[in-house]
């Protein structure tokens, strides 16, 4: 399987320098939005959240969209990339869009954001993306953003730590 194969895979080898791709158009998500977030609040919202997302036959990794400081308060969207508009457990899907109302609470469908954006790898356990991410946002190519992005390229539950992918991502247009 290469990385064509799989949204949201932007490269099949981490990238250890600070790298200029084009995240794909058109990806279809299932996304849950929080407002007012801390850092103390994501482990509760991702160990609940990624729980009712995964249900909805995700196609790619995980993902996180902050907007706002991280140091502070921010709001959150996790999501999953899937095959179509999701389709919630038991349901057939039609050939018609689902109605919102079939899908859990809170989980709305969406597209993953596209454009150039300047992406690097951090390989690790997750207590090291605040350093990971100051080290990134003080490359010069970096400058102003209204949002970042986290890819977890690799799944915590099978993967050993020290091999744990997650992609930090700053969108460029």
């Amino acid at each position: 399987m290469t990385h064509d194969d799989v949204p949201l895979v932007l490269s099949e080898r981490p990238l250890l320098t600070p790298t200029v791709l084009t995240l794909p158009e058109h990806v279809p998500v299932a996304e849950l939005r929080h407002e007012g977030v801390t850092l103390a609040d994501l482990p509760g919202i991702f160990d609940a959240g990624f729980g009712v997302l995964a249900g909805l036959g995700p196609v790619g990794p995980g993902y996180a969209i902050y907007h706002g400081d991280v140091a502070g308060t921010f709001d959150l969207i996790i999501g999953f990339p899937v095959a179509g508009p999701p389709t919630p457990p038991g349901l057939v899907p039609s050939l018609a869009a689902l109605d919102p109302a079939d899908l859990p609470d809170g989980v709305e469908r969406s597209t993953f954001p596209a454009g150039n954006a300047l992406v690097k790898s951090h390989l690790g356990s997750f207590d090291g993306l605040g350093q990971a991410w100051a080290e990134f946002t003080a490359h010069p190519d970096v400058g102003q953003h209204t949002f970042v992005i986290e890819i977890y390229v690799t799944d915590p539950s099978v993967t050993p730590v020290e091999d744990w992918r997650t992609d930090l991502v700053v969108p460029l247009d």
